[in-house]
């Protein structure tokens, strides 16, 4: 461990055990998507697509939590990535900890994903109000799917400074057991909703669901984050 004063997270690897996971892809406004890329992202031809994952990590080096995720599919270099846009965790260490190592935007919320019968529901929202509704019924197992892109996040590299440095990070160097994972295929109905003033879940409408995943299960290893590019 780092001997810092006030240094709380321990140095890498970050260690997670998994429960439920759920990924819901959907098409969103094109114009939308384009003004919220930083300059070195671009978006690719055809149809935009949103992207809401949500998980519940039932131990991790910070704690059990819930993290739900709003991210939209881009291109850096004409290589696929998803660009996080904005994203609660249930706990303050886990906010802490995903800004602080890989430059994530989040913010604490409430999240709860529960079964009533066949369906999973999901709920996120803050300070009483629902951001995110999502229902999910299971299909069948299936194959791991194929990944929808690197993970990217914008950060500011010099906040104490007049003279703004931004840089593109990747949370890199992650390790799965996929071994234990359950993969199943499945339907979905997603809603974002306004929350507070300001907020930013309501900034992409769901226009059509195009794919739904469930995962259950497995172990993964994380890295700190890493700088991709900067301007």
């Amino acid at each position: 461990m780092t001997e810092l004063i006030g240094h709380v997270i321990d140095d890498p690897p970050y260690h997670y055990d998994k429960g439920d996971e759920v990924t819901v892809v959907f098409r969103t406004d094109r114009a939308v998507v384009a003004s919220v890329l930083p300059p070195v992202l671009s978006l690719p031809e055809g149809e935009a697509y949103g992207v809401l994952r949500a998980v519940h990590h039932r131990r991790s080096t910070f704690g059990p939590y819930v993290g739900v995720y709003l991210s939209v599919r881009a291109e850096l270099e004409g290589k696929p990535v998803l660009y996080g846009i904005t994203g609660m965790k249930t706990t303050f260490t886990g906010v802490i900890a995903g800004r602080e190592i890989w430059g994530m935007p989040l913010q604490t919320g409430e999240a709860q994903m529960q079964w009533d019968g066949d369906v999973l529901i999901l709920t996120a929202g803050r300070h009483g109000f629902d951001y995110v509704r999502m229902v999910m019924r299971l299909g069948v197992r299936t194959d791991p799917p194929a990944s929808l892109g690197m993970l990217t996040y914008a950060t500011r590299l010099n906040p104490f400074e007049p003279e703004a440095r931004y840089g593109l990070l990747s949370p890199l160097g992650q390790v799965f057991e996929p071994a234990e994972v359950q993969f199943w295929s499945a339907t979905a109905v997603l809603k974002l909703l306004g929350g507070d003033p300001g907020d930013d879940w309501s900034l992409l409408p769901v226009l059509e669901v195009v794919d739904a995943r469930y995962n259950r299960g497995g172990r993964s290893s994380l890295d700190r984050g890493s700088l991709i590019t900067e301007w």
